[in-house]
């Protein structure tokens, strides 16, 4: 069919839509940014750091900014990779030792507010632009990234170049020259050394780029990919095969594998993990001197069905727990919102809406929920256009798969949580486009009979 418009006319058209879809997104980063400030300068100014992973990063980070190295006490470490460190590091050699805390989340939330903008395009490039905007709104306004951006630990930063490295992946499909590959290998080394789980991420691409063999030169690809990855984990590698005699990213997945084995297949508290490994030593030197994997395969090999039902236990615990209630019940309030609805008191359900945590929680079981429920939706009803999300549902069935296998916990799988809200986007585009589609012609008719019924008659 003959196309009427004027070109000038669809130009002009295509400039409105442009302008206006900057508009929204700039709006969607302003909204993202402060949301986050709010919650870090309001509503949580001073973070609790007793325990858990922040006193730990605030100390290796002193190390480093100190010239010491990567080292906790006088020992060189390998459990963690330097970039997070590295982080906290450069902030306090510019701020201090004494700004480092506020700074570090400051900066965390400007990392929330431009992973916004990356989640637009990546869902962009995949789908199209208004399920790209639909999904940048989700994640700016989506409490568990709101409370992330105000902890002292990787998952911010790690978030963000986890999906700077998809997105880097998806422009290399489209553009595929040899410098862009390289640059995603590059990308994906530094999320590597942020967390060492992003290893993996080079055999997820070569498993999609499988799916794309018609379309692309694969091998040269993903050559040029790891050649990247290899630039920036090489030198790291060889500190690690230097001190503590292993050429490995980072230490510790044995000793997950070899905790996830056995037990109830949870981590161990640190005297708990010294009374268990003794009998393990096969040697001295660091955390790979122990023998987790033979121990390991044999309890496996007991009961290989225990193992596996374990582990998918451990795996469905993780996804039914959404990841952010534990920071907002200690900001507003510490009650079980589960708790107070199980228990047979009598005015029990009214004092759990009277909670202060009840509505922030159910903002973030709805998001979870939701987001898990559209995209297992989404790709039911796009399965004939696997190619367009199969990178985004690899990413995730992958990343989950690698955890069954260790230890997992919510906080461990949050990273890819980005990927669900693109492919809930979808849904909320279609729900709301039907919705409408259904609701224009009743208002329409509503409209007229309300006209029809004020008119003035006629003499």
């Amino acid at each position: 069919m003959k196309n009427e418009l004027p070109v000038g006319q669809k130009l002009n058209i295509r400039s409105h839509e442009t302008l206006r879809q900057r508009r929204t997104l700039l709006f969607t980063f302003c909204l993202a940014l402060m949301l986050r400030l709010i919650w870090i300068l309001i509503l949580d100014p001073e973070p609790r750091l007793v325990g858990g992973d922040g006193p730990f990063y605030l100390y290796v980070g002193d190390q480093v900014a100190r010239g010491l190295g990567l080292t906790y006490g006088n020992d060189p470490v390998a459990v963690v990779g330097p970039v997070y460190p590295a982080y906290l590091a450069f902030l306090q050699i510019v701020f201090g030792f004494e700004n480092v805390v506020i700074v570090a989340r400051l900066g965390q939330a400007l990392m929330g507010a431009f992973l916004s903008l990356l989640v637009f395009d990546l869902g962009r490039r995949c789908i199209r632009s208004e399920v790209g905007i639909a999904a940048a709104v989700l994640l700016a306004v989506d409490l568990r990234f709101i409370v992330e951006s105000g902890s002292v630990s990787t998952e911010s930063l790690l978030t963000i170049l986890l999906m700077l490295s998809i997105w880097l992946y998806v422009v290399a499909i489209e553009r595929d020259n040899t410098r862009m590959w390289i640059v995603v290998g590059v990308s994906t080394g530094i999320a590597t050394l942020t967390r060492g789980i992003v290893q993996i991420l080079p055999l997820i691409f070569l498993l999609h780029l499988s799916l794309l063999r018609k379309e692309l030169r694969i091998w040269r690809s993903w050559v040029c990919l790891v050649s990247g990855f290899a630039i920036v984990v090489t030198p790291w590698i060889l500190r690690n095969w230097m001190v503590f005699g292993s050429p490995t990213i980072v230490q510790g997945g044995a000793a997950h594998f070899w905790m996830g084995s056995q037990g109830d297949g949870r981590s161990f508290r640190k005297q708990e993990m010294l009374d268990k490994i003794y009998d393990l030593r096969i040697g001295n030197g660091g955390a790979d001197r122990y023998s987790y994997i033979n121990d390991a395969i044999n309890i496996i090999g007991l009961d290989p069905i225990g193992f596996l039902r374990l582990r998918t236990a451990r795996l469905s615990e993780a996804y039914l727990q959404p990841f952010g209630t534990v920071a907002v019940g200690e900001v507003f309030g510490n009650e079980s919102i589960k708790d107070m609805v199980s228990s047979n008191f009598e005015g029990s359900l009214m004092d759990t809406i009277r909670s202060p945590a009840f509505f922030p929680k159910l903002w973030i079981y709805i998001i979870h929920y939701g987001s898990i429920a559209s995209s297992a939706i989404y790709m039911v009803l796009q399965r004939r256009e696997y190619l367009q999300w199969s990178v985004l549902a690899i990413v995730i069935l992958c990343f989950s798969g690698a955890y069954t296998i260790l230890t997992i916990i919510p906080r461990y799988i949050f990273p890819i949580m980005p990927l669900f809200l693109i492919m809930a986007a979808y849904v909320v585009m279609d729900v709301g486009y039907r919705s409408r589609k259904l609701l224009w012609p009743m208002f329409n008719r509503y409209s007229s009979d309300v006209t029809s019924s004020t008119k003035v008659p006629r003499l």
